[in-house]
C-alpha cells in the first residue's frame, strides 16, 4: 500500500495434500506421545505399588497385627532381606517389636512374682495381727511383733528395690559404656562399706598386679560400684561379726580383669548355683527383712550390661561362698 492504495497483491499458495499430511504427522505424534506417556504412568505405578506402597502396607498392617495382639503371621520377614531403606525400616521396626514384646513379657512376669511374693508376708501380717490381738502373754507379744516388724521391713525392701529395678531401667537407657580404672571404684565402696558397717576385720582388698598396671575395662561407674556395693551386702549378711570379707582383684594374661569377693558365711546350699541369681531366691539370712531376694538378679543383670561373667561358688579352703566377675579385656 501507499498513500492508502492498493499498488499490488501477494499471493502465497500452498498444496492441500501437504497441509493434510503435517496435521496427520502431528496428529500422530500426539497420539504416540499420549500412549509413551501413558506406558511410563502404568509401569511407574506398577513399580511404585508392588516396590514401594504394598510393603508400605505389610508394614502398617504389621503395626496393627501388633497393637491388636493378633496372632496372624506377617510377611515382613520378606521386607527385612530388601537391601534397601525399606528393608532398613523393616528390620529396625521388627527389632524394636521384638524388644519391647521382651520387655513387655518381663514386666508381667516380674510383677506376678511380685504380687506372688508380697502375698506371703502379708498373709503373715495378718495372722500374727489377729494372734496377737487375741493373746495376752507378754513373750509371745513380744515374738509377733517381731514378725511384724520382720515383714514390714520384707515388703518395704521389695517394693524399694522393685522401684530401684525400674529407675535402673531407665537410666541404663541413657547411659554410655566408657573405659574405667576399677582399682579406684572398688576401693571406694570397700572404703565406705568398712566405715558403715566397723567389722572388727574389715573388707580386705588384694590387688594382684605389680602396683603400675591398671585394671582397665569398658563399663559404667556407678554401675559397677552398685555390683561391688551389693555382693558386699550379701557377703556380709551370710557371714558372722568376726569373720573376714575379701575382696581380690587380679588381671589375666589376655588383659581380662577379675574381681572375686570371699567370704565366711555358711556357703550355698543349692547344688545348682546359677538359681541365686534368678528373682526372689529363697535361701536368705535369718534377718530377711533387710533383703528383699532381688539382689544377685539385679547384679546378674548389671553384669550382663557390661558383657561380663559372674560365677558363684563354695569356697574350697574353708567354709564361706566365693563370688566372681569377670570382665572381658578393652
Amino acid at each position: 500500500m501507499q498513500d492508502g492504495k492498493n499498488i499490488g497483491y501477494l499471493a502465497i499458495t500452498e498444496n492441500a495434500n501437504d497441509i493434510k499430511t503435517a496435521i496427520d504427522e502431528r496428529k500422530t505424534f500426539i497420539i504416540r506421545t499420549a500412549i509413551a506417556v501413558g506406558i511410563v504412568i502404568l509401569i511407574f505405578s506398577f513399580v511404585l505399588n508392588r516396590y514401594f506402597l504394598k510393603p508400605i502396607k505389610n508394614l502398617v498392617s504389621y503395626t496393627k497385627t501388633i497393637k491388636n495382639k493378633n496372632p496372624k503371621t506377617t510377611n515382613i520377614d520378606l521386607l527385612k532381606l530388601r537391601n534397601d531403606e525399606l528393608g532398613l525400616l523393616s528390620t529396625s521396626l521388627d527389632d524394636m517389636t521384638l524388644e519391647l514384646q521382651k520387655r513387655i513379657t518381663h514386666a508381667e512376669n516380674f510383677s506376678t512374682d511380685l504380687v506372688h511374693e508380697i502375698r506371703n508376708p502379708l498373709a503373715s501380717l495378718k495372722s500374727a495381727s489377729e494372734i496377737l490381738h487375741d493373746t495376752n502373754d507378754v513373750d509371745q507379744r513380744l515374738k509377733l511383733i517381731d514378725i511384724l516388724t520382720h515383714d514390714v521391713q520384707r515388703i518395704e525392701r521389695l517394693i524399694t528395690d522393685y522401684s530401684q529395678i525400674l529407675k535402673d531401667e531407665v537410666a541404663l537407657s541413657k547411659e554410655k559404656i566408657k573405659k574405667l580404672d576399677v582399682e579406684p571404684i572398688i576401693k571406694s565402696v570397700v572404703d565406705d562399706f568398712n566405715n558403715i558397717y566397723k567389722l572388727k576385720r574389715g573388707i580386705q582388698i588384694s590387688f594382684q598386679n605389680d602396683g603400675k598396671s591398671k585394671y582397665y575395662i569398658n563399663g559404667i561407674e556407678n554401675r559397677i560400684e552398685q555390683i561391688i556395693a551389693n555382693l558386699l551386702d550379701n557377703a556380709i549378711s551370710f557371714s558372722k561379726d568376726n569373720s573376714e570379707v575379701k575382696v581380690i582383684v587380679s588381671k589375666f594374661d589376655d588383659n581380662r580383669i577379675m574381681v572375686g569377693i570371699l567370704d565366711e558365711g555358711q556357703g550355698f546350699k543349692e547344688k545348682d548355683i546359677n538359681k541365686i541369681f534368678k528373682r526372689f531366691y529363697s535361701d536368705r539370712p535369718d534377718k530377711f527383712g533387710q533383703h528383699s531376694g532381688l539382689g544377685l538378679n539385679i547384679v546378674k543383670n548389671l553384669v550382663d550390661l557390661h558383657n561380663a561373667k559372674i560365677k558363684a561358688s563354695n569356697r574350697l579352703d574353708q567354709k564361706g561362698a566365693s563370688m566372681e566377675i569377670i570382665f572381658p579385656s578393652v
